[in-house]
């Protein structure tokens, strides 16, 4: 049975890939799915970022006491002023070491 199942994500695998890459598939998407494409990293940051923020090592959400919710909030205003990669994740870290260093 494992083996069927490997053999059969492995041809779905080779499927898709070969589709994207052959004449089959259409060499332009249609508007809506480049539209829809421009979500995706907003979605998948947005997924990763705010549980790694908010949810506390015993798996609840921490708003109070929390150096990340601070940190997370002045690196977000940095990237909206600077447009800069370098100064997002400096002033976030930067801010969450002095929290964490003065016990907040």
């Amino acid at each position: 049975m494992i083996w069927t199942i490997m053999i059969v994500t492995g041809l779905l695998t080779f499927a898709m890939r070969f589709v994207m890459l052959s004449a089959v598939a259409p060499r332009k998407l249609p508007a809506a799915f480049e539209e829809a494409l421009g979500f995706v990293p907003i979605a998948v940051l947005t997924a990763i970022i705010v549980p790694a923020v908010l949810v506390g090592k015993d798996e609840s959400i921490m708003l109070l006491d929390n150096a990340r919710l601070p940190a997370t909030i002045i690196a977000i205003i940095v990237a909206l002023v600077s447009r800069s990669v370098v100064m997002t994740i400096s002033a976030g870290l930067g801010t969450l070491w002095l929290l964490t260093f003065l016990g907040a």
